[in-house]
């Protein structure tokens, strides 16, 4: 799936939209803050700009699972 939208967002703009765990994946992936759009820094770092947001979007529903999972277990 091609999202066009997120591609031209800055690398600055993406940490500021998706918070921390876009932080995570961006240094996993050696992509530093920066003004470049985030499908530049990503073609530099050698990735796809749409494989990095499909590794963002998994990781955010795994954090998702796990908060769900905890609240029932506490209220279990």
């Amino acid at each position: 799936m091609r999202n066009g939208n997120f591609e031209n967002y800055t690398v600055e703009e993406i940490l500021q939209t998706f918070g921390a765990e876009a932080r995570t994946f961006l240094r996993e992936n050696r992509i530093d803050r920066s003004h470049l759009r985030l499908a530049d820094a990503c073609a530099a770092a050698s990735i796809s700009p749409d494989e990095f947001l499909a590794q963002l979007e998994a990781g955010m529903r795994r954090a998702a699972d796990r908060t769900a999972t905890q609240n029932i277990a506490q209220y279990v």
